[in-house]
């Protein structure tokens, strides 16, 4: 085969060709060499298919497009600009990073209780995240109930944590109930949860916000931000099913957004909206981390369709 070509493209080679045509070359082969190199030169051109034009073909007619694919001429007031997104996702990253980096001021001491409820309890999580006290979420054992709490004393970092986490739920009462106090997500508790472990309260978050839409529970600020940082415990790279989890996280809270009062801070406050209660605000931050993190920017159709 012919070194003009540089492959095997046309099966074993019978008849001599030429490696090259000479530098004055007029188009005309001087010899058989030259013309089986031009033939196969010529061949390299053509297409690989080709058809007889139909007489009798139609034209091919436009599909009609959906309501759901089809884009607006210009977005809607309240979403989120391009600039904005693409600083937010950027300031998001860094965040995650950040948090990510491993640090000696954060120590974990074992207490002989739970500092978080186990991760396949999905009540007790919820009790958790609420404020309820400790032994609503991680009941004691028999046997071990009064060993563990005289345990409690001697981990001072941990007692700290709890009590800002879980006890500081019992201390005040409104006439005979109590006021409970939706514990933080802070750094010590979040370096405990990894990839996984996000990815699963993430999905009790999606069953939690479609509740929030029906009243059956109440989302407050304190859940969002939950879920904002359990979003920057997730990797980036993530498989079908997980991409599918995330997406329904973000079309709960789209639900959760299309429920909230299209009316200002008072309205809101006649219609029965606590200052604590989640927000637009909080929505927003979570839809746009889905949609701009993970490139899953069709979800703005369901948010733009929620404000109409």
């Amino acid at each position: 085969m012919s070194a003009f070509f540089g492959d095997e493209a046309f099966g074993k080679q019978i008849l001599p060709v030429a490696d090259s045509l000479p530098d004055d070359f007029d188009g005309v082969p001087r010899s058989g060499e030259e013309y089986l190199l031009t033939v196969r030169r010529d061949a390299r051109n053509l297409p690989h298919i080709t058809r007889v034009p139909n007489p009798y073909e139609l034209p091919e007619r436009p599909q009609p497009t959906s309501d759901r694919d089809r884009l607006p001429a210009a977005p809607h007031a309240a979403l989120p600009t391009q600039e904005w997104c693409a600083l937010y996702e950027t300031r998001f990253r860094n965040f995650r990073k950040n948090l990510s980096q491993p640090t000696t001021r954060l120590q974990t001491q074992n207490t002989g209780r739970r500092v978080m409820p186990e991760l396949t309890l999905r009540e007790c999580w919820w009790a958790f995240l609420t404020g309820k006290p400790i032994e609503e979420w991680d009941p004691p054992r028999k046997g071990k109930a009064k060993l563990q709490r005289g345990m409690r004393g001697f981990a001072e970092d941990d007692k700290d944590e709890q009590a800002a986490a879980t006890d500081a739920a019992t201390a005040p009462t409104h006439g005979s109930l109590p006021i409970y106090k939706s514990p933080e997500p802070t750094p010590s508790l979040l370096m405990r949860i990894d990839h996984r472990m996000a990815l699963h309260l993430l999905m009790y978050f999606a069953h939690w916000a479609n509740l929030h839409v029906e009243k059956r529970l109440r989302l407050d600020k304190p859940h969002a931000r939950w879920v904002f940082a359990l979003l920057a415990r997730v990797d980036e790279q993530l498989s079908a099913d997980e991409m599918h989890l995330l997406r329904n996280l973000a079309r709960g809270f789209i639900a959760v957004l299309k429920a909230l009062p299209k009316a200002d801070a008072a309205a809101a406050a006649a219609a029965g909206v606590l200052a604590d209660e989640v927000d637009a605000t909080s929505c927003w931050l979570i839809v746009a981390t889905v949609v701009g993190v993970w490139g899953q920017r069709d979800l703005w159709s369901d948010a733009e369709a929620a404000l109409v």
